[in-house]
């Protein structure tokens, strides 16, 4: 009995549509794995300056290089490339906002280039209510500055609802202040204190920003603040 043997064509179109569903399913890895993609600053004063550090990883056997970082308005700072990221570590990509006269939702992208050629462009986000404060709560004193001698800022905060709240204290990637605990709990027209230490060795001289976002949690919602932290180290 003679056996089965497909037509050549019909082998060539299996094959085809096989490499077509493999390409279909391929996502190519990210040059660098980020902490996160979007940051959000929440509510945060007029006329404040704020910081975030994105953490960017490279899981990858060979260097990749950073060749340009671009931020879409003049009020977000980025620094410039390039940098060069070893394979294993970890480059602390530092984002600045500056809120001047903006007021309301503020949403800005970071364009970052590299030379990884299977997904060359990353594209980060930061996002905060500009001139907002949070009806439900408040924060005393809403912001605050550091000068050697100074190495600690007490915060109180109070629940002006009702309804039972959970706080957590977001910190930056760059580990310059130290909170004395990242999470508490609130009852309806609570009141709670904690506080903010810089560590002076890790910030650099003149004037730095910083912030602490307070994310604050309720049964239907979610919300961030910031507390704008200004360092002068002379």
């Amino acid at each position: 009995m003679m056996k089965f043997r497909p037509p050549v064509i019909f082998l060539l179109l299996l094959a085809v549509g096989f490499i077509g569903a493999v390409k279909q399913d391929y996502e190519p890895e990210p040059p660098l794995v980020v902490s996160e993609m979007i940051w959000l600053f929440g509510m945060m004063p007029r006329d404040a300056k704020v910081t975030h550090h994105f953490a960017l990883t490279n899981q990858h056997k060979d260097t990749v290089t950073i060749l340009s970082i671009d931020a879409d308005c003049e009020c977000t700072t980025v620094p410039k490339g390039p940098v060069a990221v070893p394979p294993g570590e970890t480059y602390l990509l530092k984002v600045g906002f500056d809120s001047k006269t903006y007021f309301g939702e503020t949403n800005r992208d970071i364009k970052i280039t590299t030379d990884y050629d299977s997904l060359p462009v990353m594209v980060l986000y930061i996002s905060s209510l500009a001139g907002e404060t949070p009806r439900t709560l408040k924060i005393t004193p809403p912001l605050t500055a550091f000068i050697p001698g100074k190495n600690e800022q007490t915060f109180t905060v109070e629940n002006l609802s009702d309804m039972k709240t959970d706080f957590a204290v977001l910190i930056d990637h760059d580990s310059i202040l130290v909170p004395s605990e990242t999470e508490f709990t609130l009852k309806g027209k609570q009141s709670h204190e904690f506080t903010l230490s810089p560590i002076w060795d890790k910030v650099p001289r003149g004037y730095s920003y910083s912030c602490a976002v307070l994310e604050f949690t309720r049964a239907d919602t979610s919300y961030q603040a910031s507390i704008p932290i200004t360092l002068n180290k002379y």
